[in-house]
């Protein structure tokens, strides 16, 4: 539900509220879902999130990331091996590899889909109890790139809030839509435990003492960020995301059936297909550092 693709030019400046190609004044802040809605007919897109590309984002070669059966950390030793050398492996050489057999029910990964979606579909003035210009809000809604900085637009929309420790958030969490709380926390739940899962095995990799990764997060900070990328009238002109890497250890992403998703590769754009019932791991700012420049990112 998040994308990374190729770094748009950075220098034009907006207003909060600007004409849309059918004459009508539209608040960019209140997100591209909206724009789309209230104006169905668009063909071109408003001039604020055309992006200066080095090249068609649409044109991209497809990436054979490499995957990995996260069953064989449950194997016998040889097996267990040959498993963690290959998440060394693939952050070393990729940054990105695909898991399959994570132990995460599909039904539960189709339910979390379910409560993001109906989140986005909410009106919009519950959705925009939720917007804050404070990056460390520890809920927040909005548009574009995540910053308070003056920018280029992007063509999504977002919901992020904390994770685990969940006691310091779940009482902010949307009462809306109804089931949204107990299935964001029952998800994000699973997904820690996924995560320690895999730390462990890179720690191991590195040759670090056991659970040296996991242990040096201390308690650490969980976000779920939820991405909605409308229709775009002309989708090789704009990016969902512009290229950035993640701050922390690891990014587990679900991808919900909607290609789009590209990463860089040896100086290159690869565009990443989407697989049912897999999640896309790639490591952060973080743990590019704890390997000392062994991963990339």
């Amino acid at each position: 539900m998040a994308e990374k693709e190729s770094s748009p030019s950075e220098t034009s400046l907006i207003s909060n509220k600007e004409e849309t190609p059918n004459g009508n004044t539209f608040d960019f802040k209140k997100g591209v879902k909206n724009l789309f809605e209230t104006s169905p007919h668009m063909k071109k897109l408003p001039p604020e999130f055309v992006l200066q590309l080095d090249k068609n984002p649409l044109t991209s070669t497809l990436a054979e990331i490499p995957v990995i059966d996260l069953s064989g950390l449950n194997c016998p030793s040889e097996i267990r091996t040959s498993t963690v050398k290959a998440i060394s492996s693939a952050c070393e050489l990729w940054g990105f590899f695909r898991i399959t057999n994570h132990g995460i029910k599909m039904s539960l990964i189709e339910e979390m889909l379910g409560v993001a979606q109906e989140f986005f579909d909410l009106n919009l003035s519950e959705k925009m109890k939720y917007a804050s210009e404070d990056v460390m809000s520890p809920v927040r809604y909005g548009t574009s790139l995540n910053t308070s900085k003056k920018h280029n637009l992007h063509w999504r929309d977002y919901f992020r809030h904390y994770g685990h420790p969940f006691q310091h958030s779940f009482h902010l969490w949307p009462v809306n839509p109804p089931k949204y709380r107990n299935v964001a926390k029952e998800y994000l739940e699973e997904i820690w435990q996924l995560a320690m899962k895999l730390g462990g095995a890179i720690s191991e990799g590195l040759g670090l003492e056991n659970g040296y990764i996991e242990k040096s997060m201390g308690e650490g900070l969980q976000i779920l960020a939820a991405n909605y990328y409308p229709p775009c009238p002309e989708p090789d002109k704009t990016l969902g995301l512009a290229a950035h890497s993640d701050h922390g250890g690891l990014t587990i992403l679900m991808q919900n059936g909607v290609d789009g998703l590209q990463i860089k590769h040896n100086g290159e754009w690869f565009s990443v297909q989407h697989v049912p019932g897999t999640f896309l791991v790639n490591i952060g700012d973080y743990l590019e550092e704890a390997s000392r420049g062994i991963f990339v990112r």
